[in-house]
């Protein structure tokens, strides 16, 4: 073990794992329309899990707290886990796991259908099954936020987090649909918001990205990481902003899974010790890899 992970913190990952179908399609259907696609893959995805994947590249202390199910779709996930030696902490047959279908336009765009299952119904009593106090960073993804479940888990997280610890919020592209006291409630728990710029206007209002970024900060009084796709990633933290542009560009294959790529990587980065600034270099460098790659699939990409 090197000298930055003997100074690593300990990371809970709470979000999602679902099943990913990427197809690769020429462009997206219109209303109507009946188009060929090519089906890419079947693999087990999101947010959380992707993020995790990440920090167990660079051997950092974590879980994985996401709930399987019961049903075709969790046994996919369930065996995926235990094939790989991913502790199962939260188990719950009441539901199956939701699954998205991707499409992936030429260029490397992608949209998403999803079908939401059990990682969408939090419950109080699955914390039970975690010593949440015990971490100093807690990984957040708005994709569970939205609905009743984003009220279940600010709450956990307001009565049980440490105080010292920081929550890494990603605000996920169905930001507006959030509930806006569940926002305010999350961004008021040492919360750094780690998002693109579209998630970050979509939770204030700016001029300019420098201007929205700072008024953020007056809300978190901690730092705004905001990824800018090709271009690399804007920070403030509360002193200092900059663009930090990525070393060189890349081939584009696809974008999936290369924001969660960046928040892992820049948590790993906080985690060991590293500056802010250097945290985002290493979000950089790592969702660089991911876009050149076919369906995000870390484990073989990093």
């Amino acid at each position: 073990m090197n000298e930055s992970n003997k100074l690593s913190k300990n990371i809970c990952v709470i979000g999602a794992a679902v099943i990913d179908i990427i197809v690769r399609v020429k462009q997206l259907p219109k209303s109507g329309e009946d188009l060929y696609g090519e089906h890419v893959k079947s693999m087990v995805g999101g947010c959380a899990y992707n993020v995790q994947q990440v920090m167990n590249h660079f051997s950092l202390e974590n879980i994985l707290f996401a709930p399987v199910g019961k049903g075709p779709y969790a046994d996919m996930i369930r065996s995926h886990l235990k094939k790989h030696n991913i502790p199962i902490i939260l188990e719950d047959p009441s539901l199956d796991n939701g699954w998205n279908m991707s499409f992936v336009e030429p260029g490397g765009e992608r949209t998403f259908l999803s079908v939401p299952g059990i990682e969408t119904v939090w419950k109080d009593a699955w914390f039970d099954r975690i010593r949440l106090h015990e971490y100093d960073y807690i990984y957040v993804s708005g994709y569970e936020l939205e609905g009743p479940s984003g009220e279940v888990i600010v709450n956990q997280l307001r009565t049980k987090k440490a105080p010292h610890a920081t929550v890494v919020f990603d605000p996920g592209p169905r930001v507006s649909y959030i509930d806006q006291a569940v926002l305010k409630n999350v961004l008021q728990l040492r919360t750094i918001v780690h998002g693109n710029l579209n998630e970050l206007l979509a939770l204030v209002s700016g001029a300019s990205l420098e201007e929205s970024a700072r008024k953020l900060h007056l809300l978190t009084n901690e730092a705004v990481i905001v990824t800018l796709g090709n271009k690399g990633c804007f920070y403030f933290d509360g002193h200092h902003s900059n663009v930090i542009p990525t070393t060189s560009a890349v081939p584009v294959v696809d974008t999936i899974g290369a924001g969660d790529a960046h928040t892992g990587a820049f948590i790993s980065g906080i985690a060991q010790g590293l500056s802010v600034k250097e945290a985002c270099q290493l979000g950089n460098d790592i969702s660089a890899k991911v876009v050149q790659q076919t369906g995000g699939d870390f484990a073989r990409i990093l």
